[in-house]
């Protein structure tokens, strides 16, 4: 449905570092998706809500283009 940019969110997700561990994330695609590998679960639960936010800002961009082109005249 949208063309989302997953290589930015990945790259950007798997830059990070667990503080506690020092490790980084990974992000995988899934039927569903996609899914992310993390050292510890509090971790990921961060991870999995920056990518979350990640996509909203995403599919506002990508509304925000189709809002536009449908009104030009």
């Amino acid at each position: 449905m949208f063309d989302l940019n997953y290589d930015l969110i990945k790259k950007e997700i798997e830059a990070e570092m667990c503080e506690e561990h020092g490790l980084h994330p990974e992000l995988i695609k899934t039927d569903e998706g996609f899914g992310i590998k993390a050292c510890c679960e509090p971790f990921r639960e961060k991870m999995v809500e920056k990518s979350g936010n990640m996509i909203e800002e995403e599919i506002k961009k990508i509304l925000d283009e189709m809002m536009k082109d449908l009104f030009k005249e």
